[in-house]
């Protein structure tokens, strides 16, 4: 389905979430304009308050004060609760939409990829709490796909208070062919220098393979236990989808990993994916929805270059070298 006949199929909908839309911002608007002078007054002086009762502790313990963040934080979450409803009201409503245009898929608001299933790829950083949104699943030319937003996180501890610290957060998307198995664990990565090289290849046990496109070096390192089948993988229209996707996604660092039968993707990204335009611009507005179903697309192009693996014709090409080898 292109552009404009996907725009008409989802055109009622789309009516109807702009009656939703104007009514949140109208609500966010006027809370917006309660909610400024609330902040300038009751602001200064609770945090006057903070201030006398941090000084008044006879101890290190700071939890009595703290009113003027609670009190902007609560004021915040109150404004912007307009927004978020509208957001979440169009994504309900235009992401399964978008999901089955592309085959079976569903969407879930807070689903996630399990973790069980990423760990083997030896990509997945080490983390204490996994959060996620906007998740898909389904399958693509009969290769299995998950793919949603995550945010992993670490504990850390400073004196007596611990907290948690973002050590990714970005796209994750899992491929699974099923009926097909990779021979080797192959790892790209974004290229950190030589002592990294060195501890990728202790720790994973790979060692560093030679790439074919030059521009694609720059950007990735490879790291495999079967060099002949990284050859055969890493080709040039598997190299342009994955730097298309790197671009679309606004990628900060990627890592990718073959792996049985599988295939992990992560982009670090700062960008908020799958999200309606703001809350300023109408429903109706072809961009945002187009957008979207731009970025899903692009996920499933990596599946189009998938698809032709064979693995026949890694063997092929293992046996050509051993005779070659042996010639010489």
């Amino acid at each position: 389905m292109n552009d404009e006949e996907f725009l008409r199929y989802s055109r009622p909908q789309l009516e109807e979430l702009e009656v939703i839309r104007q009514e949140k911002y109208a609500l966010y608007k006027k809370r917006r304009t309660i909610a400024m002078p609330l902040a300038a007054t009751l602001g200064p002086l609770l945090a006057y308050v903070d201030y006398w009762l941090l000084w008044l502790q006879s101890s290190n313990d700071d939890s009595a004060a703290g009113l003027s963040v609670a009190f902007l934080g609560g004021l915040y979450a109150w404004v912007t609760s307009p927004k978020r409803q509208y957001a979440s009201a169009y994504k309900n409503e235009i992401l399964p939409k978008l999901a089955n245009l592309f085959g079976r898929f569903t969407y879930t608001p807070n689903g996630q990829i399990p973790v069980h299933l990423m760990q083997p790829s030896k990509i997945l950083p080490a983390h204490d709490r996994y959060e996620s949104e906007d998740h898909f699943i389904g399958k693509y030319k009969e290769v299995g796909i998950q793919f949603c937003e995550i945010d992993l996180k670490q504990r850390r501890r400073s004196n007596k208070r611990t907290y948690y610290v973002t050590i990714f957060k970005g796209l994750a998307v899992l491929l699974d062919m099923s009926k097909k198995r990779f021979y080797g664990h192959t790892i790209l990565d974004k290229d950190r220098g030589k002592i990294s090289e060195w501890f990728v290849s202790r720790s994973h046990g790979l060692k560093k393979a030679n790439m074919v496109d030059p521009e694609f070096e720059k950007l990735f390192d490879a790291y495999t236990d079967d060099q002949v089948e990284a050859r055969y993988l890493i080709d040039p229209l598997m190299i342009e989808k994955l730097k298309g996707l790197y671009e679309e996604y606004n990628g900060e660092k990627m890592v990718a990993a073959f792996y049985d039968s599988k295939m992990l993707i992560l982009i670090s990204s700062k960008h908020n994916h799958f999200e309606p335009a703001d809350i300023s611009v109408p429903a109706t507005d072809p961009e945002s929805v187009l957008n979207m179903k731009r970025e899903i697309g692009q996920v499933l192009s990596i599946i189009d270059q998938l698809d032709l693996y064979d693995p026949r014709k890694v063997e092929e090409a293992r046996a050509r070298e051993g005779a070659a080898s042996a010639v010489h």
